[in-house]
């Protein structure tokens, strides 16, 4: 017990230096007020959803069917119809200018072939300049057309009963667990978190230390007799305290605005999230240690920010990346909290389906922290 009190009472001198530093520098309520900020406008932009695409239809068979078919995309919040046409050489014109990001194409033959039983194909045509976006409103479309297809299929069915009898038919049922509505909000939102948390950890922690330097306040720690470890100790403590604080406002900002599910413990996200700081403060700790200025120190975090985004699973799948990126991506740290903080919020994880990932983060930590360890000791000494 005498141990322990003799290493956290320089422990908290330490603290309450780091603490007044923050306040005089006036970054305490920043830490607190930027990460809300951020979850909603993240939780706005941060969505795959596609909406309100601009729509042309060029029909140039202009019968009832093909007014039956354009008449499905009025309807719809995935369209907005922006103009119908009859003459196919405004098609370029339109997406050319950008008013136009899709267009269905109806061939004049198209009502008279499907009266006479024959094919009658449709031309899709999108603006690739966004790819994403251009995917996902193409199958949507065919989704549409595919839709329409089957009601003409099912009136020729029926005409065709009263002959052949009834005839067979398979049907699929959907069901989607854990997001039913499919709405990306609740896959992004989620993420926002390990984003926040890494920008609020490792990049304000990599700057500390080195600011210590430049400042000349770490030979004057140096004489103390604090250790290196509990330095780093009373320096990572009010940021894990932070840290911690902003998943609570995260998590209550993101329920009310965004209506996002919580199925899980929210004190196992607590206790599992805070691994996920130890490895961030880490590495800010061992960038602060190896960089000469606060310039150097920042553009290190920022190289070690960005794969965590691409990376990790949180803006990009994982599964669609080549096989040397998924390989690469086992040593990221915030693949492992990324697969942690989604199964909480949707699917209600508990502990031990999670192990693997908390696992990881540990060892991870612990190799970051041994390495920001001694390399602080060899920038003291």
């Amino acid at each position: 017990m005498g141990n322990l009190r003799d290493f956290f009472s320089p422990v908290k001198h330490v603290m309450i230096k780091e603490v007044t530093e923050m306040k005089r520098m006036k970054i305490a309520a920043f830490l607190i007020v930027a990460p809300i900020l951020q979850a909603i406008v993240f939780g706005f932009v941060a969505v795959t959803d596609i909406k309100n695409v601009p729509t042309m239809i060029c029909d140039e068979d202009n019968s009832a069917l093909s007014r039956a078919l354009t008449d499905k995309f009025f309807n719809m919040d995935h369209f907005r119809v922006v103009l119908v046409t009859h003459d196919p050489q405004t098609i370029e014109k339109q997406l050319g200018s950008n008013r136009a990001r899709v267009c269905l194409r109806i061939p004049p033959d198209f009502g008279e072939n499907i009266r006479k039983g024959k094919r009658a194909p449709v031309q899709v045509i999108g603006d690739g300049t966004d790819s994403n976006s251009a995917v996902q409103t193409m199958s949507r479309v065919q989704l549409v057309v595919a839709a329409f297809s089957g009601e003409v299929f099912e009136k020729k069915l029926a005409a065709m009963k009263s002959v052949v009898g009834q005839l067979p038919s398979i049907t699929m049922q959907e069901r989607v667990w854990y997001n039913p509505e499919l709405k990306s909000a609740n896959v992004m939102v989620p993420g926002v978190i390990g984003l926040i948390l890494a920008i609020v950890t490792m990049v304000i922690m990599s700057l500390s230390i080195v600011r210590e330097k430049e400042s000349g306040n770490i030979e004057q720690m140096v004489v103390t007799p604090i250790t290196p470890a509990q330095i780093i100790a009373g320096k990572i403590i009010p940021y894990i305290v932070i840290g911690l604080i902003d998943i609570c406002v995260v998590v209550v900002t993101c329920g009310i605005i965004f209506k996002t599910p919580f199925e899980g413990s929210f004190l196992l996200l607590l206790t599992l999230s805070l691994f996920m700081i130890l490895v961030n403060l880490g590495i800010g700790i061992y960038i602060s240690t190896i960089s000469a200025t606060q310039q150097q120190a920042m553009f290190s975090a920022i190289f070690f920010l960005m794969p965590n985004i691409l990376l990790s699973g949180f803006l990009f799948p994982i599964k669609n990346m080549p096989e040397i990126l998924q390989w690469l991506t086992y040593i990221i740290p915030m693949r492992y909290y990324m697969v942690i903080i989604r199964g909480i919020f949707l699917k209600g994880l508990g502990f031990m389906e999670l192990l693997p990932q908390t696992f990881a983060l540990f060892v991870y930590g612990a190799v970051v922290f041994a390495m920001a360890i001694k390399a602080f000791r060899k920038t003291v000494s």
